[in-house]
C-alpha cells in the first residue's frame, strides 16, 4: 500500500517520521506550529490525562459526558481543519475537495492522526463525500477520536454528517453519513477562542542537521508507526499531540452544556493525575532541583516556555510565555506542587494579554 510506505519513511539521521517533519515546527518560543495552518498550535499531551478529564467529569457530574465531548472536539475539528483546507486562497481547498483530491485528503488527515499518536486507523468502508466507516485501533481517548474522524470527514468533503460509533475494550468504530451538503454551523462565533500574542523565546534546541527536528523531541518521544501510539520515553506514557486550540474550544463546549464549574473540576482532575504521576523519588529530584527543571519538558511538548519558577518557604511563583492552556497548566503545576511539597496548594494565576501566565501557589492553610 502507497501510504503505508510513505508512512514508513524515516529520517535517516535522527528517525523522526516524514509527516511530524512535514507538518509542525518546533519554535524557539516554547510553541509548536501546525504548518499550513496559519496562527494554529499544536501540542504533546499525555492521553491519560485527556481520559482522565473525561472520565472525572463524567463522575463529578453524574452521567457520561462523552456526547458533549465528542461534539465540542468534532466542531472544534471541523473549523481547523476548513482553516488549513482553506490555505493558499481557496486553491489548496479546491484541489483537496475534489474528486481525486478528497480521498488522497482522508488518506494523509489519517496518516498525521497516526503518526500524532491517536491510533491506528483503518478504512472499512468509504464513499466520497457520502460516507466512512472507519475502526481506530488503540484509540488516545474515544470521545476525542471520534470527534477528530467526525469533524474532519465534514471538512474534508464540505458537508454536514451523522455519527454512531461504538467502543470495544482496543478500538472504536464510527460511521459517518452526509446529512446535507455544505457544513452547517451552529452558533459560529460560539468556538472564536482569543488568541493572545506570541512572545519571542531563547530557546536553543540542536536540531537534526539533516530534517531539522529538535533532538530533544527524537530523544524524548518514541513513535511506533505500525500501532499508532507516541510514547515518552522519559515517563514511559503515551502522549497524542493535540491542536492546542481545540483543547480551549472543547472547555468552552463543556462549561456551555455542563456549567462553570467545568473549568474548576478539569484543574482539579489534572492535579490529581498530575501528583499521582509523580513517584517520591521524582519529587524529591524536583526539590533538590528546583520546580524550573521540573517544567523546561514543557517547552519540547508545545505547552509554553518557562522562564520563572521560584518557591521559598512553600511560596511557588511561575512564569511562563505563551501558554497553551491556563487552565490545564494551573492544573498540572498545581499536582506538581501537591507531589513535592506534600500539601495542598492555594493557587491564584491570569494570562496577560502581552503573552504570558503568571502563576503562584502557597500551602492552602497559609
Amino acid at each position: 500500500m502507497r501510504h503505508a510506505r510513505v508512512m514508513a519513511i524515516r529520517c535517516r539521521d535522527c528517525g523522526a517520521p516524514l509527516y511530524p517533519r512535514i507538518f509542525r515546527q518546533w519554535n524557539d518560543d516554547g510553541t509548536v506550529a501546525a504548518r499550513f495552518a496559519a496562527g494554529n498550535r499544536v501540542c504533546h499531551i499525555e492521553s491519560d490525562a485527556l481520559v482522565a478529564i473525561t472520565d472525572g467529569l463524567s463522575e463529578r457530574i453524574g452521567y457520561p459526558i462523552d456526547r458533549v465531548a465528542i461534539e465540542g472536539q468534532r466542531k472544534a475539528t471541523r473549523r481547523l481543519t476548513d482553516d488549513f483546507m482553506s490555505a493558499g486562497h481557496g486553491v489548496f481547498s479546491h484541489i483537496a475537495r475534489s474528486r481525486v483530491g478528497s480521498p488522497l485528503t482522508t488518506d494523509i488527515v489519517l496518516g498525521v492522526g497516526r503518526t500524532a499518536g491517536h491510533g491506528l486507523p483503518e478504512v472499512l468502508e468509504y464513499h466520497r463525500g457520502e460516507s466512512l466507516r472507519l475502526e481506530i485501533h488503540d484509540p488516545y481517548c474515544v470521545p476525542l477520536v471520534v470527534g477528530d474522524a467526525w469533524g474532519s470527514f465534514e471538512s474534508i468533503h464540505n458537508v454536514t454528517a451523522e455519527a454512531a460509533w461504538s467502543a470495544g475494550p482496543d478500538s472504536v468504530t464510527v460511521e459517518l453519513k452526509k446529512v446535507r451538503d455544505g457544513m452547517v454551523w451552529e452558533d459560529p462565533l460560539r468556538f472564536q477562542v482569543e488568541r493572545i500574542a506570541r512572545l519571542p523565546g531563547d530557546v536553543r534546541y540542536d536540531r537534526c542537521g539533516r530534517c531539522g527536528i529538535p533532538k530533544e523531541v527524537t530523544s524524548s518521544i518514541s513513535w511506533d508507526l505500525d500501532r499508532g501510539v507516541v510514547t515518552n520515553k522519559v515517563t514511559g506514557r503515551r502522549e497524542a499531540t493535540v491542536i492546542v486550540e481545540s483543547m480551549s474550544a472543547l472547555l468552552l463546549e463543556l462549561s456551555s452544556e455542563l456549567g462553570d464549574e467545568v473549568p474548576f473540576m478539569v484543574q482539579d482532575i489534572l492535579k490529581d493525575y498530575t501528583a499521582e504521576s509523580i513517584d517520591p523519588e521524582t519529587a524529591m529530584e524536583i526539590r533538590s532541583a528546583g520546580y524550573r527543571r521540573a517544567l523546561d519538558h514543557l517547552r519540547v511538548r508545545g505547552m509554553g516556555n518557562p522562564v520563572k519558577a521560584s518557591c521559598y518557604k512553600g511560596d511557588l511563583s511561575v512564569r511562563i510565555d505563551n501558554p497553551f492552556s491556563g487552565i490545564f497548566l494551573a492544573g498540572m503545576i498545581r499536582g506538581v506542587y501537591l507531589a513535592v511539597e506534600g500539601v495542598e496548594g492555594r493557587c491564584d494565576w491570569a494570562i496577560h494579554p502581552d503573552g504570558y501566565m503568571v502563576l503562584s501557589t502557597s500551602p492552602r492553610h497559609a
